[in-house]
């Protein structure tokens, strides 16, 4: 039986990527497959969804900051909060995983090494080893990213589950239903191509583009171990 899950938008990405490859939410659709069923919320079309509208939630990137306040800033981390409260399954992607830490109580600010571009690698602290959103993974993988905001400040009660040089909070566990990566598992090598032809000159050296094979595991175990698990009645990871 598919699961009901949410995606809330926080914003677009550039209009010609769109042509190419559709916005953030294909890329998600895509990358979760066919047997899920997914309900877009777009941040600003109106009143935030109830919660329980899904059995989980996915937060995704945005071209925008959470360090620039806007009329949209403070209902969206009141709904993470409310997301939180109510133990629903969530994942937030880069400024997602931003905004579910200011939320809950971190700081994100810009980066002082600037952007993170391109393919890089992150490895599994002890924690993550352990977490069920990666289940499976090796205990250093690549990833996309392209991010120059960080989280500086981690929320209280939070975990690291992956770290790199660059950026310290790759991934985060909150409780047993948070979750934050800071890195792209929906963003497919010739995405992330893409982003390094519009972004190359905001970095010193020419950023490495390669497959990431395990990183849209990210997702299929959220769902898997997040979402279907609160279905069952289990009340979510551990």
């Amino acid at each position: 039986m598919s699961v009901r899950l949410g995606i809330l938008k926080p914003g677009s990405t550039y209009a010609e990527m769109i042509l190419r490859f559709g916005d953030y939410d294909a890329w998600f659709r895509r990358a979760l497959g066919e047997d899920i069923e997914i309900a877009v919320h777009e941040l600003g079309s109106g009143n935030l969804p109830d919660p329980d509208r899904a059995e989980g939630w996915i937060v995704t990137g945005a071209r925008d900051s959470v360090t620039r306040p806007s009329p949209t800033t403070e209902p969206l981390l009141d709904w993470i909060r409310d997301v939180a409260r109510g133990e629903v399954p969530l994942l937030g992607v880069c400024f997602g995983h931003q905004a579910i830490c200011v939320a809950l109580g971190g700081r994100v600010e810009q980066h002082p090494g600037g952007w993170e571009l391109g393919t890089t690698e992150v490895e599994l602290t002890a924690a993550g080893r352990e977490d069920p959103l990666f289940a499976g993974f090796p205990p250093r993988f690549r990833v996309q990213t392209t991010h120059e905001d960080y989280v500086s400040l981690l929320p209280p009660d939070s975990t690291l589950l992956a770290v790199n040089p660059h950026t310290e909070a790759q991934a985060i566990a909150i409780g047993p239903t948070v979750r934050g990566v800071q890195f792209h598992p929906e963003v497919t090598e010739e995405i992330a191509r893409d982003f390094v032809d519009r972004r190359r000159h905001l970095v010193a050296r020419e950023p490495a583009v390669e497959a990431s094979p395990y990183a849209a595991d990210v997702l299929a175990n959220f769902v898997e171990s997040f979402v279907r698990k609160r279905r069952a009645g289990v009340g979510g990871a551990d």
